[in-house]
């Protein structure tokens, strides 16, 4: 007989863990709220008979979010068999009150208190048939982590058929409100345990005090994004090298073995430039992304991440966000996909847009493997350049965020950050491994099997124009037409070359491929650009303008909207476009100081003069009676000028 289990419970209380335990499958867990967005299901992995949803965690079953409608849909239009309601035993006060809200469905339910290793570490029992007798219900301490008390879990979920009788309103005589709900849980809950869980809480609030400081927090934050780049570039750009070496030495081994033989020239082009060469460009950025995500991977899974969000809110919300938009953000950075998919959790509707269309402005690993090439291209392998590219994604998402804020459509955005903090913990190791497994196998088989794919288009489009095969004559190949006609638009940019232009488009497709692209299309990609601030121009390009085409259709299905999936592409490229603008006039203007101080002090001599001409305007009396009282006057006056 088929039984179908649905695991309900406040955010970060170890559900997904949980799933991945029964399931034997894996989905991503992190400490922090918000990171199941959608329902997953599978089959216990003792009974495929059993079925077991994961569902969003949500602390009420009063919606808000998508993810929350989600839940209460589930919850009346499909309706389990059995509710297993997860609840994290070293906060029980907190996940109570949704217990107390279950119990009232008519749905057979199972209480699982989660963390129970943890109680039994710090010597604290629990009142298992007390708390059964209270609530009604089997009530069964697991640890998700550990594997502690699963199978009965399981096997005293598919046994239950009965329903609860859980009536608060008997107990108080009347309607039973929110203050209701927690007066019983604080009354009932000093009688479930023996001691107290307080050592981890004194940790984690002294260890907050240095984190969360409002003068100390935000630098410590930047000292260790830089230290995560440091670690990500420098340790990743040495074994990315090696690894080049060896699959350049394979690629001339090859190409002069198919030479000797006498193979025709372009399937030895084919296989040694496309082929080897696509795969050797993957491989080679793939250490930058292993150390990347995994040091990503422990800043959330130790709490840290969620602490970043409270830290930013208030710089956030002064650019038109809040702090929960800073979470689609920390995502990003591994996957713009996975951060496009989180702002579900986000209630406005109007802030959900905002973070929709600044997120790809934080640099993904893939925009990341890209920094750190250009960082041992161009500047000698400095961790700076791919940090700053960071910063300036959180300078582009603050300034244009508030730019947008201008506009009537963001500016009722008001919503309320309301986010839970965990406590800190060593990150598990599994939780780590699983989730670089799951971030390198997505980079390898999706990123990866598009440059290789682009790759070999690449070159045919090289090595083919209207004449047919041009024999390595580039100006002849249809690649060389498109590259020269995209190129006038990047004039202002500072890149101007057809193989820019080339990569530019190419990066639509995958980032990545970016450095396929120009590794292909050139000898000595160094020589494409005059300076490093013409490079830095062509990276700010790549990070700020519209992302890979998977994001754009999340962003899509995100939106649900196609005029404003456009506006993004529109905003995202304009974007891009000025800041690129911007930095590359910065460059001409460091590059020309000595020849352009004169003009330069003439025109702020004519700005200053002029803007002290305008004040100097005649301000209407009050009696006038040709222009409106207290503006400036639009009669025909004598004014000062230059």
């Amino acid at each position: 007989m088929n039984k179908k289990i649905a695991l309900i419970g406040n955010p970060n209380c170890g559900k997904t863990t949980l799933f991945n335990a029964l399931t034997g499958t894996y989905q991503k867990v992190g400490n922090w709220s918000g990171v199941t967005t959608e329902k997953k299901e599978g089959f216990y992995k003792k009974d495929k008979s059993i079925q077991i949803v994961d569902l969003p965690g949500l602390y009420s079953l009063s919606a808000r979010s998508k993810d929350e409608m989600a839940v209460i849909d589930y919850l009346n239009n499909e309706r389990p068999d059995v509710i297993i309601n997860v609840v994290d035993g070293t906060n029980l006060k907190r996940n109570l009150f949704l217990t107390t809200l279950l119990l009232e469905l008519k749905i057979p339910l199972v209480m699982a208190v989660n963390h129970y290793d943890r109680l039994l570490k710090e010597n604290v029992e629990l009142d298992v048939e007390l708390m059964s007798g209270v609530f009604k219900s089997p009530v069964i301490p697991v640890s998700a982590l550990k594997g502690i008390n699963l199978d009965k879990l399981v096997s005293e979920a598919v046994n239950r058929r009965t329903v609860a009788y859980f009536d608060l309103k008997a107990l108080y005589k009347g309607e039973v409100g929110v203050s209701e709900r927690y007066d019983f849980i604080e009354k009932s809950i000093p009688r479930f345990f023996k001691g107290q869980l307080k050592k981890g809480e004194q940790i984690t609030q002294r260890i907050d005090n240095v984190l969360l400081h409002k003068k100390w927090g935000i630098p410590i934050f930047v000292m260790v994004m830089l230290l995560v780049y440091f670690v990500s570039i420098r340790l990743g750009g040495v074994l990315g090298g090696l690894v080049q070496t060896a699959f350049d030495e394979l690629e001339f081994s090859l190409g002069s073995a198919m030479t000797t033989r006498k193979i025709p020239q372009w399937i030895t082009s084919l296989s040694c430039e496309a082929v080897i060469g696509g795969i050797g460009t993957v491989a080679s950025f793939l250490p930058q992304i292993l150390i990347l995500f995994t040091l990503l991977a422990v800043m959330e899974q130790s709490g840290y991440s969620a602490r970043t969000s409270f830290l930013l809110d208030r710089i956030f919300r002064t650019f038109g966000l809040g702090g929960k938009s800073f979470i689609p953000m920390m995502l990003g950075c591994g996957c713009t996909v996975s951060g496009l998919m989180s702002t579900r959790t986000i209630e406005d509707r109007n802030e959900k847009i905002m973070t929709i269309y600044l997120t790809p402005f934080i640099p993904c690993g893939a925009k990341t493997a890209v920094f750190g090439w250009f960082s041992s291209l161009l500047f000698g392998g400095s961790a700076v350049v791919a940090t700053s590219m960071y910063f300036l994604g959180i300078f582009s998402v603050c300034f244009f965020g508030r730019l947008l804020k201008r506009f009537k459509f963001f500016s009722e955005s008001r919503g309320s950050f309301v986010l839970e903090i965990p406590e800190l913990k060593p990150p598990h190791f599994k939780d780590v491994f699983f989730v670089l497994k799951e971030k390198v196998k997505d980079f390898v088989t999706k990123a990866g099997l598009i440059v290789f794919v682009f790759s070999v288009i690449l070159w045919a489009l090289r090595n083919l124009g209207f004449s047919g095969y041009t024999n390595g004559e580039v100006e002849k190949s249809f690649l060389f037409l498109i590259g020269n006609l995209l190129k006038y638009l990047f004039y202002p940019l500072g890149f101007s070359s057809w193989q820019t232009s080339v990569a530019v488009v190419s990066g639509i497709f995958a980032k990545e491929a970016v450095i396929e692209t120009l590794n292909l299309l050139s000898n000595s990609p160094k020589d494409l650009f005059r300076s490093g601030f013409t490079a830095f121009s062509f990276t700010s390009f790549i990070l700020l303008s519209p992302p890979c085409i998977a994001s754009i259709m999340t962003a899509h299905r995100e939106l649900k909207n196609k005029k404003l999936t456009f506006y993004m592409l529109v905003f995202q490229t304009a974007v891009a476009y000025v800041v690129s603008f911007f930095i590359n006039m910065v460059g001409i203007i460091v590059n020309h100081l000595n020849r352009l101080i004169l003009p330069l002090f003439i025109v702020i001599i004519i700005i200053v003069a002029f803007s002290f001409s305008i004040k100097k305007l005649k301000t209407c009396d009050k009696n006038c009676s040709n222009c409106k009282s207290g503006e400036k006057c639009q009669k025909t006056e004598k004014r000062f000028t230059t």
